[in-house]
């Protein structure tokens, strides 16, 4: 039995149009799609894995290849808020600009103070993962509870 490395990669919303780039100990093996898993030979002992997209990453896992065995990955987009904080923000701009001038209502004058306690926090989460955080972009774990282990 030849030894593998087997990577799936959660369904999501973000990123599902692009594939995350894989890197077995500092090498491009290869890609994968939203939603899809792949198998990579590795040999036996230790190896580092990394996903990248664009100018974003995961850290860098250290997983260990027993012979005979199969070890199972799994990666995925961190940003766990961002489909909460889109909706959020649409219900804002709704609430902002379509309920009062459907209802012919003015705003209320603290309004202001609603859509800025709304948008900041979401557009500072968005700008972290993009900076500060674009190496926490992806996660990236083992799967110690894979059903074909």
């Amino acid at each position: 039995m030849a030894n593998k490395i087997i990577i799936s990669r959660k369904s999501e919303w973000r990123n599902r149009n692009r594939g995350f780039q894989v890197f077995i100990d500092g090498r491009e093996v290869g890609k994968i799609a939203n939603g899809s898993s792949e198998e990579y030979q590795a040999e036996p002992g230790t190896h580092t894995i990394q996903c990248k997209i664009a100018w974003c990453s995961s850290p860098e896992l250290t997983i260990t290849v027993k012979e005979g065995e199969n070890s199972f990955v799994t990666v995925g987009s961190a940003m766990k808020l961002y489909n909460a904080g889109l909706v959020l923000a649409l219900l804002v701009i709704v609430a902002s600009f379509g309920i009062p001038s459907f209802l012919h209502m003015p705003l209320p004058p603290y309004f202001g103070t609603v859509q800025l306690a709304v948008f900041l926090p979401f557009l500072a989460y968005l700008l972290y993962y993009q900076t500060l955080g674009r190496k926490n972009y992806i996660t990236i774990t083992e799967d110690d509870n894979n059903i074909f282990r």
